[in-house]
């Protein structure tokens, strides 16, 4: 199962979370306030980024990343569009 770090106040967090409800995958859940990181997840991230997943043991940070790994990882559904062209313009909005 997919352990997710997030903070329900962060955009950036919200992006994630919503792939994983997109992509319909199993995940735990535990919310985090930016400004005030516990000890036990600074080990897990020392950079102390949210939002923050943890997949068979590996660990992802940068929301941007994590989401593209999620999508990658996970390809059904795909989140990203088909041709060059049009993932260039989901960068962009992005």
């Amino acid at each position: 199962m997919i352990k997710l770090y997030s903070d329900a106040h962060c955009p950036n967090s919200h992006r994630t979370r919503i792939v994983l409800a997109e992509k319909e995958l199993p995940v735990e859940t535990q919310e985090l306030e930016a400004d005030n990181l516990p000890a036990d997840f600074m080990k897990i991230n020392p950079y102390g980024k949210l939002p923050t997943v943890i997949d068979r043991d590996i660990v992802f940070f940068e929301s941007s990343v994590v989401n593209e790994y999620l999508d990658e990882r996970y390809p059904h559904p795909p989140l990203k569009p088909g041709s060059p062209a049009e993932r260039a313009q989901m960068r962009l909005a992005v």
